[in-house]
C-alpha cells in the first residue's frame, strides 16, 4: 500500500493500481454492471506541437455499459481543475458525461457535481433499473 501527497492510501487490485481506497471501491461498484471498463483512458485535450506537449486528461474509468466517464475526486487539485475548465472550453457539454464522485458530502463546483460514494451506489442502481428496461420489449 502507497500513500500519496494527499495521504490517500493507494493499492493495486486486479493488476490495476488506484490511487485510493475510494477509487478502488468505485471500481468494485462499477464491476457489478460493467466487465468492460476503461481503467485510466487518456483523453487528448489540446494537441502538442513542437515544443510544447499535449495536455492530457486521464479519468478514472470509462463504462460503456452507462457510456460515462467516472473521476473520483478526494481533493479538488489547481491542475484539476484547469483541466476541467479546459474541457468545458472546448468540449461544451461533455462535462455532463461524466459522474464526478467524492468520499465525503456531495457538492457543486462550478456546475460540476460531485456525489458521495452512498450517493453513487444508488445512482448505480437507478441506472441499474434504466437499463433494465430498455432492454424489455
Amino acid at each position: 500500500m502507497m500513500i500519496n501527497k494527499y495521504h490517500a492510501k493507494g493499492q493495486y487490485y486486479d493488476g490495476y493500481y488506484f490511487g485510493s481506497t475510494l477509487e478502488s471501491k468505485v471500481y468494485h461498484l462499477l464491476k457489478k454492471y460493467d466487465d468492460n471498463l476503461s481503467i485510466h483512458p487518456r483523453l487528448t485535450l489540446v494537441d502538442g506541437k513542437k515544443p510544447w506537449r499535449p495536455i492530457t486528461w486521464k479519468p478514472d474509468f470509462y463504462s460503456p455499459v452507462f457510456n460515462q466517464y467516472i473521476e473520483v475526486k478526494g481533493t479538488l487539485t489547481p491542475e484539476f481543475k484547469l483541466k476541467m475548465q479546459l474541457l468545458h472550453y472546448l468540449n461544451p457539454g461533455m462535462i455532463e458525461d461524466i459522474w464526478f464522485v467524492t468520499r465525503n458530502r456531495s457538492y457543486r463546483w462550478q456546475g460540476i457535481y460531485l456525489m458521495n460514494i452512498d450517493e453513487f451506489q444508488r445512482h448505480l442502481k437507478a441506472q441499474e433499473f434504466k437499463l433494465i428496461g430498455e432492454h424489455q420489449p
